[in-house]
């Protein structure tokens, strides 16, 4: 039983010992048999969403394995219990924005981190569903919708006002490339799926009264998607490119028709079935690079993702990114398509750290080339708290017992590449959570993981609160408050003792052994003595 709840044994000991409570120790209000924790089944999503100039979105419902979460306000999220899979399609959304997709590959007792940027709409307009309508953005984009051939949820036509949202976004830019949905692979209209690049993607959102509007079966509707000034000269060179859209189930983009490019308005012009996320996609020429991912001691890196892609200067002729979403154990990559002919970037990135960006190629069409070590030093253990509505402020401590101690929290909230080589990545106090603790290099001595109830009505056994610590390598361990909270514990505010539940300690061998030691009690004091060690 992995939360562990266990009984109380209050000052008495076994063989009718008592344990004296001296003062000026912590104020010891549990004692519990010692309990055997076993890794849970499940993988762990988590991440972050922001917009396109990098700015934080909080209030984001991110959406995967059928389970949602809100982001905070520094735009985190963790959504545990989330069944394995390769290909785990992770959907973004919020009010204002463009729906944004991403794909993860969870798997058993790890985590995975996605990033989403998202874009906010564009231009969102109304038209009369029996007339029907045109709709233009400001950079040529647009589409024509034809009388009475929107029909809602349930096939009905559909008579009324209809609310257009149509967002472009410029695959040259950096960050809006990485609002890319999904990620740069198709399947072709003869079955193949191959790696794509990008010459201009927009969102087509319809609505009415009684939600999402689609078009009704044999209908279509033209559409115009903007192409950057910078690809204009390749599309002109082109003429014709396949038209795609986002298939949500999936993770893939699927080929469905071609659009004609059209100079005078800088557009590539189609016709659509439905309203989805469209774009003008070419598959290129490929050549191969493997390699592998390690730490700055050389370890291999497992779980680590790598991205491929073409910067700013070589995106002439459309935008493409792909890679490796989870390193194995010996942190290897193989066999990642990439552009043939072409200078391109490489990047390894795990549970929100980032390694360096490095240069490679070109490299010929048809190539294998192994492009060795590239570094990352990502965290190693990362401790998830997430709670309910009450209290509204659960906060997350993580103290240290060996040579230099520290106490990470919310007024110290440490650092991933410097001492202590641990930190509290986000800190929430508005309810729900996710904060998010993590740790890049274990060193020989004793971890302890505790949650203090800091402000707001309620108590930490009733709070929904559920901690999981992912430990590379071993797995994941989840918690949830035990019963039986003594009532001198179930108090908060910014003054005075606290009720603080003591979760874990996560205990480092001299040579490098990992030992989990569950504590799953409540004391209460000053905030130092219930969360660090006598």
């Amino acid at each position: 039983m992995s939360s562990g709840t266990k009984k109380c044994l209050y000052v008495l000991l076994i063989g009718l010992c008592v344990l004296p409570i001296t003062a000026g120790c912590d104020y010891l209000l549990n004692l519990f048999i010692p309990l055997v924790v076993v890794t849970e089944n499940y993988g762990l999503v988590m991440g972050k969403a922001t917009d396109t100039a990098g700015n934080a979105l909080g209030g984001v419902t991110v959406t995967v394995g059928g389970q949602t979460a809100d982001t905070n306000n520094q735009g985190w999220f963790s959504i545990a219990n989330v069944a394995p899979g390769d290909r785990v399609p992770v959907q973004f959304s919020k009010n204002g924005y463009a729906p944004a997709y991403q794909i993860a590959e969870v798997q058993v007792g790890r985590s995975s981190f996605v990033e989403a940027p998202m874009g906010a709409v564009g231009t969102s307009q109304s038209i009369s569903t029996a007339s029907g309508g045109t709709v233009t953005t400001p950079d040529g984009g647009a589409i024509v919708i034809s009388a009475d051939s929107l029909v809602d949820s349930q096939g009905n036509i559909f008579t009324g006002t209809a609310n257009v949202a149509l967002t472009v976004f410029d695959p040259s830019d950096d960050i809006e490339a990485n609002a890319f949905p999904g990620e740069y692979m198709g399947i072709s209209e003869a079955g193949a799926t191959v790696p794509i690049k990008s010459l201009g993607f927009m969102d087509i959102s319809v609505t009415g009264w009684s939600g999402d509007l689609q078009l009704a079966a044999g209908e279509t509707a033209t559409v115009k998607i903007p192409v950057p000034i910078s690809m204009q000269e390749a599309a002109t060179s082109m003429g014709t490119c396949p038209l795609w859209y986002f298939d949500t189930e999936t993770g893939y983009w699927q080929e469905e028709g071609q659009g004609i490019y059209d100079p005078a308005s800088g557009c590539f012009v189609g016709t659509i079935s439905h309203f989805s996320v469209w774009n003008n996609d070419v598959s290129y020429p490929r050549a191969y690079v493997s390699g592998r991912v390690v730490d700055s001691s050389g370890n291999p890196v497992q779980g680590a993702q790598v991205k491929c892609s073409n910067p700013s200067a070589v995106k002439k002729a459309g935008t493409w990114n792909s890679g490796e979403r989870c390193t194995p154990a010996d942190g290897t990559f193989r066999r990642i398509p990439i552009e043939a002919g072409v200078v391109f970037t490489c990047q390894a990135s795990k549970g929100g750290q980032k390694g360096p960006i490095y240069t490679f190629g070109p490299f010929a069409q048809g190539t294998e080339n192994y492009i060795g070590d590239i570094l990352l030093d990502a965290p190693t253990v990362q401790i998830t708290l997430t709670w309910g509505a009450s209290p509204s402020d659960l906060d997350s401590h993580l103290a240290a017992n060996m040579a230099g101690t520290f106490h990470v929290y919310f007024e110290n909230l440490g650092s991933l590449t410097s001492e202590p080589y641990a930190a509290l990545d986000t800190d929430d106090t508005t309810s729900y959570g996710p904060e998010v603790t993590s740790i890049t290099n274990l060193r020989p001595g004793t971890y302890r993981f505790s949650v203090r109830h800091y402000t707001g009505a309620g108590d930490i056994e009733t709070s929904g609160a559920v901690v999981n610590v992912v430990i590379d390598g071993i797995g994941i361990y989840r918690f949830t408050p035990p019963a039986g909270q003594p009532q001198d514990t179930r108090v908060g505010g910014q003054k005075g003792p606290s009720g603080i539940w003591r979760v874990i300690d996560i205990v480092v061998g001299a040579t490098g052994n990992v030992r989990v030691d569950p504590i799953n009690d409540y004391v209460l004091g000053p905030v130092g003595s219930g969360l660090l060690f006598p």
